[in-house]
């Protein structure tokens, strides 16, 4: 009889506690996605509860991305896209910090799409209520795998549009998705400003421009740290950015995948779409185009120079994929009269230092350039997270967090890396990649190379 008793006042303590307990609806909005070095991130969870909440003790919740747990650090009334209102009827919920594969990557580098299902849930952390006046609540409800669909992230800055042009080498029209980025600091300020052009690497390509500016932190080259470093034919700071998305890969070819030995497939309509966006701002001066790309993008930005001579200002190839046995020693004289600052990781091995930039700085050292500049780097550690090993492929990392400042001497004898800004040399005596950037201008007519 006592056992029985007892069952049936623990029963009434349950049923009672259960009387007492409420679940809180909340509908996940948007995600805010912020992009590090290595992967971009759920930063922030923008909710719409029931009911109207205030003074949120962050401690009390949780967020779980992609299947990590997040603590909240921070939790403020805002609008639908997360944009702080003290009278908005949203809740913005400001996540921890993560970083490395695996722990919040939110998208997918196999086809340059994003994921189809990115899980996001809002719950109370065990034993935590949640008090709202007379309201106790012991439970959240709010879930949704769907949070990728729209999104805010650094991306939304820049204008989005396509492009389309012919092939080259092949019969047909292309079309290309551009984002470009166009200061109102610099919108009819009535002088000549600097244009910088990014090209995607291989995970980037399709027709999803935020896939380039996020994927390898593209956006960063928006942030005051870097625009900073530009000035304007006035004095005045800033430059416009245009990131170019091809539907595939810049390496892609009329013959197949290629290194340098046929013309790209998009040689011909990345040019053109690049002049039509000039001619379309005229404000953007044409003798400070900056050219630049990682990889794929940085083969593709030899291809440029090579076919357009005297056209940029300054090319910074990155990891440049383009294989030095199919540059002739006519075109190594070309390129001897360009600007350019290559950086690489002497550890990569997806693309061999040792067979194409390397080798190709030193032909143009031979040949007599006088503005050619190589960071190589011992491998790539992480800015970010400071010491975090980083595969050496991505030497985009330095550039994106402004830490290419020295250049290897400029001599045909051996390199020697070094992660002390990828050198011992400061070029022309400028502190960093962007500030000899700044001070590169055009001084002799384009040209035409014969061998395309």
């Amino acid at each position: 009889m006592k056992t029985l008793k007892s069952i049936l006042a623990a029963l009434a303590v349950t049923i009672a506690a259960t009387a007492g307990a409420q679940t809180l609806k909340m509908e996940p909005q948007v995600v805010e996605i912020t992009t590090t070095e290595i992967s971009a991130v759920v930063s922030l969870v923008v909710v719409k509860p029931e009911i109207k909440l205030d003074n949120i003790d962050p401690t009390v919740l949780t967020v779980n991305t992609n299947g990590k747990d997040r603590n909240v650090l921070a939790v403020y009334p805002c609008d639908s896209r997360g944009a702080y209102n003290p009278v908005g009827e949203y809740l913005a919920l400001g996540l921890d910090k993560i970083s490395g594969w695996g722990a919040g990557i939110s998208k997918s580098r196999q086809g340059g799409v994003w994921q189809e299902k990115y899980n996001v849930k809002v719950a109370l952390k065990p034993g935590k209520t949640l008090k709202v006046g007379k309201q106790k609540f012991t439970a959240i409800e709010c879930e949704t795998d769907k949070a990728l669909k729209d999104f805010v992230s650094e991306a939304d800055y820049f204008n989005k549009g396509t492009f389309t042009g012919r092939l080259t080498g092949k019969p047909g029209d292309v079309t290309l998705t551009y984002a470009s980025y166009e200061p109102w600091s610099l919108q009819g300020d009535g002088v000549a400003n600097p244009l910088v052009i990014w090209l995607h690497g291989g995970g980037e390509g399709g027709v999803d421009v935020s896939i380039t500016l996020l994927g390898n932190e593209v956006v960063s080259l928006i942030r005051p740290e870097i625009q900073s470093h530009f000035t304007t034919e006035g004095g005045e700071g800033g430059a416009y950015v245009l990131s170019i998305q091809c539907p595939t890969m810049w390496m892609g070819t009329s013959k197949g995948f290629g290194h340098g030995e046929y013309p790209s497939l998009y040689a011909d309509v990345l040019k053109s779409c690049i002049d039509t966006f000039v001619d379309q701002h005229p404000d953007v001066d044409r003798n400070r185009i900056y050219l630049g790309g990682c990889s794929n993008g940085g083969y593709m930005t030899m291809h440029m120079l090579l076919r357009n001579p005297r056209y940029f200002a300054a090319a910074y190839p990155t990891c440049e994929a383009y294989m030095d046995q199919y540059i002739s020693d006519t075109e190594i004289k070309y390129l001897a009269e360009e600007n350019i600052w290559f950086v690489q990781s002497y550890d990569d091995t997806t693309v061999d230092a040792k067979t194409h930039c390397i080798p190709t700085f030193q032909r143009l050292m031979k040949a007599g350039a006088k503005n050619v500049w190589m960071s190589m780097f011992e491998s790539v550690v992480g800015i970010d997270d400071p010491g975090m090993p980083i595969f050496g492929h991505f030497a985009w990392c330095y550039v994106f967090n402004d830490t290419v400042t020295m250049s290897q001497e400029q001599s045909e004898g051996d390199v020697k890396p070094t992660n002390n800004g990828g050198g011992t040399v400061a070029p022309q005596g400028h502190a960093n990649l962007f500030e000899w950037m700044n001070a590169q201008v055009l001084t002799a007519p384009e040209i035409t190379n014969p061998r395309w």
